[in-house]
């Protein structure tokens, strides 16, 4: 899933959680936070440089980082819980859904059993990096697929809906 993807499925999501869960009509500020909650297993892309990675010379395996692993989450949001159980579950949620998106349709999917085991598992798996695609190289030839095209512009649009309603 690209980061538009991401972003509206999070907003989507967002709003779901704040209608369905607690009852109320999600704000602006609730909404960008749930954006950014969404997104958190990839602000490990911001560490990359860091760690010896340089931008559009090679493909960034970020889905192979800790940050990618479902039981982080998990932990997180039981340590949350402790404090406020309403954040516990937007962390969990949204940051969950995340790793679905991220094995939705690809080759390198999440290590969804993480630390038992390091296989990264996806949903309809398919070359996407073949061929040493990454960059927009990867996203011309992900996104002429059906299966990447529907969800990655169901997403975008709705998520589009749902800030327009909360800032319109």
């Amino acid at each position: 899933m690209t980061q538009g993807g991401h972003i509206g499925a999070s907003l989507v999501l967002a709003c779901a959680i704040e209608h369905l869960a607690f009852r109320s009509t999600p704000g602006p500020g609730i909404l960008v936070v749930g954006a950014l909650l969404g997104n958190l297993p990839d602000f490990d892309a911001l560490a990359a440089p860091f760690l010896g990675h340089r931008l559009g010379q090679r493909r960034l395996h970020h889905h192979r980082f800790v940050t990618h692993t479902p039981l982080l989450y998990l932990l997180l949001s039981l340590f949350i819980a402790l404090f406020s159980p309403e954040w516990a579950l937007r962390v969990g949620v949204l940051t969950l859904f995340h790793l679905v998106l991220d094995s939705w349709h690809t080759d390198d999917g999440v290590m969804w059993l993480w630390p038992l085991n390091k296989r990264q598992f996806s949903l309809w798996p398919y070359p996407a990096h073949a061929e040493g695609r990454f960059g927009w190289e990867f996203y011309r030839h992900h996104l002429r697929r059906p299966l990447a095209l529907i969800p990655e512009m169901a997403f975008a649009l709705s998520g589009g809906a749902v800030l327009a309603a909360a800032f319109g």
